[in-house]
C-alpha cells in the first residue's frame, strides 16, 4: 500500500481535530467536568481512521485513461502471495469498523458488508459516473475480505469498552482544582482560536482585496492574520470580566481579590497574554514579511513556566494583572483559587 493515502489521511484528520478541539474541550467541561483524556484519544483515532479508510479506498484518482475489469470470482487469486497479503490487509482495515459498530458481532458483520459493498459499487460505476470507466478494481475478495474483518472487529468490541476513559467519576457541576495541566489546556484552546480566527480573518480579507482589486501588501496581511483576531480576543476577554476564551473552554475565571476584575486588570492580562502575543507577531510580520518562531517559542516557554511555577497556577498574566484564576462553578464569595492536587 502507498504512504500517500495514509499521509494525507493523518494531514486532513490533525486539521479537522484542531478545528474541533475547543468546542470539544468545551463540551467535555461542561457535560462531564473534565476533559476525557482516554474519550479525546479514541475520538482522534475514529476521524483518522475515518479519513484513513476513505483515502486507501477512493485515492489516488485517476489521472489517464486506466480502466479495469471487475473481479467476480471468490477467492480466485489468493494463490497468489501478494494477492494473499492485501486480503489480509483488507481484513485488518475493516477490524476497527467492527469494534466501533454497536449491537455486537451480527451489526459488525453487516455494518462492513454494507460499507464494502458501498465501496466497492463506487470503483465499479466509476466514483458513481463521474469517471467514464472504473478507475480501481471491483473485486468481491475486498467484499468478503471486509466482511470478515467488521466481524472480528465485532468480536473484540468488548476490549475497546475496557480502555481507560481518564474520567474521575465526580459530577459534572462540582468544581475541580485548578491544576497546572488545565491552565496548559486552556492556552492551547486560546492558540487555535487565534490561529482559526486569523485564517479566517485572513481569507475574508483576501476576498475583500480581490472585489475591490487591491494589492495586497504585508501590513494587511499581517492585520488580518494577527492584529484583528487580537482585536476579537480583547472584545471576548472584556466581556467574559478577564477570562480567555481558552479559559472559558476548561470552566475557569479571572478574579481579583475583591471580586470582579477592573477594565485596567482585563487590558493588563490580555496584553501579557495572547493578545500581546498577537500584535507583537503582527507587527514583526507586517515590518519583515513573516512572524517570528523565536518569539512564539520564547511566549509558550515563559508562559508554560509561569503556570507551572506559580502555586495557585495563576501564571505570568495573573501576576502582572493581580489576578487568581478559580474554577468558574465556584460561587463569587470564594476566597480562594482551588489548590491543586
Amino acid at each position: 500500500m502507498s504512504v500517500l493515502p495514509g499521509s494525507f489521511a493523518a494531514l486532513v484528520a490533525a486539521g479537522v481535530a484542531a478545528l474541533l478541539f475547543a468546542p470539544f474541550v468545551a463540551g467535555e467541561h461542561r457535560t462531564h467536568g473534565e476533559l476525557r483524556v482516554g474519550v479525546a484519544m479514541q475520538r482522534f483515532a475514529v476521524l483518522l481512521y475515518a479519513f484513513g479508510l476513505v483515502s486507501y479506498v477512493f485515492l489516488p484518482l485517476p489521472t489517464g485513461a486506466a480502466c479495469f475489469a471487475p473481479q467476480w470470482r471468490p477467492l480466485a487469486g489468493l494463490t497468489n502471495p501478494s494477492m494473499l497479503g492485501q486480503f489480509a490487509c483488507n481484513i485488518a482495515l475493516f477490524v476497527p469498523l467492527g469494534a466501533l459498530a454497536r449491537g455486537g458481532w451480527p451489526t459488525a458483520a453487516l455494518a462492513g458488508l454494507v460499507t464494502s459493498v458501498l465501496v466497492e459499487l463506487t470503483q465499479l460505476t466509476g466514483f458513481w459516473f463521474a469517471f467514464p470507466c472504473p478507475y480501481r478494481v471491483f473485486d468481491v475478495d475486498d467484499i468478503l475480505a471486509n466482511t470478515t474483518g467488521a466481524l472480528l472487529g465485532g468480536l473484540l468490541a468488548p476490549l475497546r469498552r475496557r480502555l481507560p476513559t481518564g474520567t474521575s467519576g465526580r459530577p459534572a457541576a462540582e468544581p475541580r482544582p485548578v491544576t497546572a495541566a488545565r491552565r496548559l489546556l486552556g492556552m492551547c484552546c486560546d492558540a487555535l482560536v487565534l490561529w482559526l480566527l486569523g485564517v479566517a480573518c485572513a481569507r475574508a480579507v483576501d476576498i475583500a482585496l480581490r472585489l475591490t482589486r487591491t494589492a495586497p501588501t504585508r501590513w494587511w496581511e499581517a492585520a488580518a492574520l494577527w492584529l484583528a483576531p487580537a482585536a476579537l480576543s480583547l472584545v471576548a476577554m472584556l466581556i467574559g470580566h478577564g477570562s480567555s476564551l481558552g479559559q472559558h473552554a476548561v470552566m475557569l475565571r479571572a478574579r481579583a481579590p475583591d471580586g470582579r476584575p477592573a477594565p485596567a486588570a482585563m487590558l493588563c492580562r490580555w496584553a501579557v497574554g495572547i493578545g500581546g502575543l498577537a500584535v507583537a507577531q503582527g507587527v514583526v510580520e507586517g515590518s519583515f514579511g513573516e512572524p517570528s518562531a523565536v518569539l512564539g517559542v520564547l511566549w509558550c516557554t515563559a508562559h508554560a513556566w509561569g503556570v507551572t511555577s506559580t502555586r495557585d497556577h495563576r501564571g505570568i498574566t495573573g501576576l502582572a494583572a493581580g489576578l487568581q484564576v478559580i474554577d468558574a462553578r465556584r460561587s463569587q464569595g470564594a476566597p480562594h483559587a482551588a489548590r491543586s492536587i
